[in-house]
């Protein structure tokens, strides 16, 4: 499982970094997963590893343009690269509403189902074919969301010594069981559940929307691995900037960070003020005050691989 920041700027581009986007690829899958789609998203693809033709879900936090003016261009990127299966939409209804607009005026058809799930209509959790998604609202200065993903392709281990134990000898259920299937043996029901166990815990990634309040996360942080958060200006910055963002601030994720011990913290979403080289410092330093785990603030084109925990 890895994460893909294709864009890592705040309001506007810059020769350095895009506007919002992220991509989540999976081990025993093709398919992948993108987490919003700024204007100029489809050319940040190009330049990476992943390809249009096995983008199986895209989902949007928020209506505003650096997360979601990349759309028209993007989906029209997947028909000319041939692909046919279906795709999900997560997003705001006004964002679905904007995608069919532009298709229809612009008389593209797309070769494959556009399967929409307006966000204040799904009910907050979303099973996909290579992933968990659970949706977490935040605070923005309009309706935004994070996404929490949880890999769900995971291989399957036998208890052996437990089967041996239980006299239940080897043969076609053992199989079955070990793909997550119960199955009857002797007149007795085989529980996978019981008889096998996932090879690694499942790794699990939030990629937030934009949000001025990370508490609102508290209760949705049980197995997760990485969070990826906004911090778009530093604490003094923020302040100063003289009307209501609706954004985070380093010191505050950092202190949010800390306060719940995740192990790794993503910041990504900053101002064009700090893209000039070593104009991050500042926000780096503030944030290191406040967090001693594992941080990172991420980089147009950074690939973050997201460590197995093995299970014995």
């Amino acid at each position: 499982m890895e994460l893909h920041f294709l864009g890592t700027s705040s309001g506007s581009p810059s020769r350095s970094r895009n506007v919002a986007a992220t991509a989540v690829s999976f081990e025993r899958s093709k398919a992948w997963l993108l987490v919003d789609c700024g204007e100029g998203t489809q050319h940040q693809i190009m330049k990476s590893q992943l390809s249009p033709y096995h983008l199986a879900a895209i989902c949007i936090t928020h209506l505003h343009g650096d997360h979601c003016y990349g759309l028209p261009g993007l989906l029209a990127a997947m028909m000319v690269s041939g692909r046919k299966e279906p795709v999900d939409f997560i997003a705001p209804k006004a964002v679905i509403a904007f995608v069919h607009s532009t298709l229809s005026l612009t008389e593209l058809v797309l070769p494959f189902d556009l399967r929409t799930h307006a966000l204040e209509e799904l009910q907050l959790s979303l099973r996909l074919e290579f992933c968990q998604l659970d949706v977490i609202a935040l605070r923005h200065r309009v309706p935004s969301v994070a996404f929490k993903i949880t890999e769900t392709l995971i291989p399957r281990k036998l208890h052996l010594e437990l089967l041996k134990a239980h006299g239940i000898t080897s043969g076609p259920h053992y199989n079955q069981l070990q793909r997550g299937f119960d199955v009857d043996y002797q007149d007795a029901r085989l529980r996978s559940a019981e008889y096998s166990y996932f090879s690694w815990q499942p790794r699990c990634v939030i990629i937030c929307g934009d949000n001025e309040k990370p508490e609102l996360l508290a209760n949705h942080l049980a197995g997760v691995d990485v969070l990826v958060h906004e911090a778009t200006f530093t604490h003094a910055d923020l302040h100063k900037v003289g009307y209501h963002t609706g954004h985070s601030d380093a010191k505050r994720i950092a202190e949010f960070a800390h306060k719940y011990q995740l192990p790794h913290l993503v910041l990504f979403h900053f101002s064009v003020r700090y893209h000039a080289e070593g104009m991050l410092e500042p926000l780096k330093r503030e944030a290191q005050r406040s967090f001693q785990g594992q941080l990172t603030l991420a980089e147009d084109g950074l690939i973050l691989p997201i460590a197995k925990q093995l299970t014995k």
